[in-house]
């Protein structure tokens, strides 16, 4: 009887996983070939919270899965920061907010829904929804110094400094004068797909350290405003353990997370802080990469002590780099 139950709950799993328990019914298979109409209503809100009138949208409905035939409606919000958007589509729409001064969000609604009847008399349901987004405004963007690190740690297995606002390791491996952080790298490569590597980031001094948060992936402004006023790590460890045919062990620091971190602090005689600077780092942090075993990431530094802002002004980077170099960098 216990097999047998423990086999019920699997199998209901299984069928739940794949659809199959709940198969669409025929309208909802009918709008996914040929599109029903749906409606959404748009709320825009700033990261207070308040409406956000007149900002332009640009949704476009997928009427099959190329994106050449998306049909485009354009509008703008009303005082209450809303927008409705309809149109024909076969499963979703994606939609583009802008307003001058504030960064653009980008987002999808989905009105198909796996293993549910969301479909009556031709119309996708829920019929006209509010779905809130949020436009960040641009409070005050800063210069800073900002540089995309691509290169091979210059020892393995020992702690290297990294200058921040050199970009640069620390004498004797690099130019740089102050170790704002170290990073210690360990490798045992066997072969391409067999190896164990590890890289530390550490900050050795108190107070200092990192703060790993997630990026608002739908903003372009992936960051918070200011980084955090506690909260900070000393340590982050990340490693890749595997095997031609299994990973063992994996800790990586992807595309959508982001570190803040707060370096160079000084305290006064009973250890409180007085003094320090900060930045972000906007993952992914890459390492062991290429015959050479580089390391990758992208860092934002801000240079005024005691000032927590870490929203960068893209056109004001205090590394003079060609236009080509200076590019694609995110506030």
């Amino acid at each position: 009887m216990k097999r047998f139950f423990i086999f019920t709950v699997f199998l209901l799993s299984c069928l739940l996983s794949t659809g199959i328990l709940f198969a669409a019914s025929p309208e909802v298979e009918r709008a996914k070939r040929h599109g029903a109409q749906g409606q959404v209503t748009v709320r825009v809100i700033d990261s207070t919270g308040k409406p956000v009138e007149k900002a332009k949208l640009s949704v476009a409905f997928w009427t099959s899965d190329s994106s050449a035939n998306a049909v485009v409606a354009e509008g703008q919000t009303d005082t209450n920061g809303c927008y409705v958007a309809t149109g024909k589509t076969i499963h979703s729409m994606n939609y583009t907010v802008t307003k001058e001064n504030y960064y653009s969000t980008e987002g999808a609604y989905w009105f198909y829904r796996r293993g549910e009847n969301c479909i009556q008399d031709g119309r996708w349901l829920p019929w006209n929804p509010t779905n809130t987004v949020v436009l960040k405004e641009r409070r005050k963007p800063i210069a800073m110094y900002v540089k995309y690190v691509d290169q091979p740690v210059p020892v393995r297995d020992r702690p290297v400094g990294f200058d921040l606002e050199v970009g640069d390791w620390v004498a004797p491996h690099g130019q740089g004068k102050h170790s704002d952080f170290y990073l210690t790298y360990k490798a045992e490569a066997q072969d391409l797909w067999t190896g164990s590597y590890e890289l530390d980031l550490l900050c050795s001094n108190r107070l200092e350290g990192f703060y790993r948060a997630e990026k608002d992936m739908w903003s372009e402004l992936r960051s918070c405003y200011e980084a955090p006023s506690d909260g900070y790590r000393t340590q982050v460890v990340l490693c890749l353990d595997r095997t031609k045919y299994k990973i063992l062990k994996k800790e990586q620091f992807g595309e959508s997370e982001y570190l803040a971190f707060r370096v160079r602090t000084l305290l006064d005689d009973k250890g409180n802080l007085v003094s320090a600077m900060y930045g972000k780092i906007y993952g992914p942090i890459e390492f062991g990469v290429g015959k050479e075993h580089h390391v990758r990431f992208t860092y934002y530094f801000n240079p005024t002590p005691n000032d927590r802002n870490i929203e960068f002004d893209p056109n004001r980077n205090l590394f003079i780099f060609s236009e080509r170099e200076r590019s694609g960098y995110l506030p």
